[in-house]
């Protein structure tokens, strides 16, 4: 087959939303992944290359280079019916060329991991610095009825008690590997974006008034859930996690969806007993060269 390569301007970006609603059929994974929100950030703007391969005016792989804090990113995509027929190779080493022209740590993204991605990464002397699994559930099943430790109070996320929601979250995660340290500042704009949903977002005190856990939510996803060491070992992350899907089902939601880090097994295990099953993997990987940065959060949109 003869594919036609090209950069891809602005106005390509609904082709790109096209092809990745597509990839995402096959590959699952979050449905944000394919919005045009999401695909906006990283297909155009000021310093983004990006590239396209067409195959009877239809784009069937994209791709693109982009900034990020440092790092020089790549990402790319393949329609599942053009696939094993080198279009990975091709685009992954039009954009590694690109990449490599730029003054950026080198890293490649994906947000469906496949065995074959895996590969043609390693091949290029890629190492993987980072994975989480996407899970889901369907809020239309029975939820289990989970009480609230004795002594433990929660309140909805309000300007007045952000505060506290940020102690709990740095008490709850200063202990896991990669914590990145961030400000308050830093960990609120990352959570409190255009869909976050403080109405399904808790902080859970103790009977001193202590913050001793919490679990914040967006739009249809669970972006963290997090116990100080304090407040362990009495069942508080299972019924966080229980009152917010409460909450979401009343709101109207019909599916939920989390990332967790592949080397938080615990909390692996607590979503699957919620009824949560892994539906893909999202991944980082590096030039070899580069050192590993912290990742962001152990159950989060990474």
């Amino acid at each position: 087959m003869s594919v036609e390569w090209a950069a891809l301007p602005a106005e390509d970006l609904q082709a790109v939303v096209g092809l990745s609603r597509r990839c995402l059929a096959v590959d699952r994974g979050l449905s944000v992944t394919a919005s045009r929100g999401f695909l906006e950030k990283r297909y155009t703007g000021e310093g983004v290359s990006a590239v396209g391969g067409f195959y009877d005016d239809t784009l069937i792989a994209a791709g693109s280079v982009r900034d990020v804090r440092g790092f020089t990113v790549v990402t790319g995509q393949v329609d599942p019916a053009h696939r094993r027929r080198g279009l990975g190779s091709a685009l992954l080493d039009q954009l590694l060329e690109t990449a490599r022209r730029r003054p950026g740590a080198l890293r490649v993204e994906t947000e469906s991991l496949t065995a074959d991605a895996d590969d043609l990464f390693r091949s290029r002397g890629l190492r993987q610095a980072f994975a989480e699994d996407v899970m889901h559930r369907g809020l239309e099943d029975p939820l289990p009825e989970v009480l609230l430790p004795a002594g433990v109070e929660t309140e909805e996320w309000g300007d007045a008690n952000q505060g506290d929601f940020f102690d709990a979250y740095r008490s709850s995660f200063a202990d896991r590997p990669g914590f990145p340290g961030w400000t308050r500042e830093q960990w609120t704009d990352w959570t409190a974006g255009d869909d976050f949903r403080p109405q399904y977002s808790l902080l859970a005190r103790s009977s001193a008034g202590a913050p001793v856990g919490f679990v914040t939510c967006a739009q249809d996803f669970l972006i963290q859930v997090g116990v100080a060491p304090r407040g362990r070992r009495r069942g508080l992350g299972r019924s966080l996690a229980v009152a917010a899907l409460t909450r979401m089902r009343s709101g109207g939601g019909t599916d939920v969806f989390l990332d967790v880090n592949v080397n938080n097994p615990a909390s692996a295990a607590l979503f699957r007993s919620l009824g949560f099953t892994s539906t893909a993997r999202r991944a980082r990987y590096e030039s070899s060269r580069y050192s590993t940065p912290a990742s962001r959060s152990c159950c989060g949109p990474g």
